[in-house]
């Protein structure tokens, strides 16, 4: 392991509690990483998932200790829509269920999930209350 700082593994075990996973490496023998922070990029919590590919840093000690820096795109893992001109989000391991997506040539932000919620100190809204209420003024104005 000394041999391979920067390593591609399995994740083979999540501790929801404390936020580590273990990495299996199927080119070690299936050996198994100690338990590995998760590197948190912007304070971001996303934790990949049981089976997920993911790149691992570790010290020149041996796989006792290091990180995993987070999974990557491949043949398999393609992002969902991509281009040089959008930036786009996924927020759920599912792509396409929530995500927020930039536009260059737009100029434009569209953010979406099944249901979004607006909400500060005073209270909050739903963007359906929102459309609701569009609606209803909408009906009140044709009236």
């Amino acid at each position: 392991m000394a041999d391979k700082l920067i390593r591609i593994g399995r994740v083979s075990r999540i501790e929801m509690e404390t936020g580590l996973v273990s990495v299996t490496y199927p080119d070690l023998d299936d050996s198994v990483s100690s338990p590995l922070t998760v590197i948190s990029f912007n304070d971001e919590t996303k934790l990949p998932r049981i089976g997920e590919e993911v790149v691992t840093i570790h010290y020149p000690t041996g796989q006792a200790r290091g990180f995993v820096l987070g999974h990557y795109w491949n043949k398999t893992n393609k992002p969902k829509k991509y281009s040089e001109k959008i930036y786009r989000k996924e927020f759920g391991h599912d792509p396409g269920n929530a995500w927020a997506e930039y536009n260059d040539d737009a100029r434009q932000l569209v953010i979406h999930a099944d249901e979004i919620k607006f909400e500060n100190n005073t209270g909050s809204i739903t963007l359906t209350e929102l459309i609701q209420l569009k609606n209803r003024v909408a009906a009140l104005e044709n009236s």
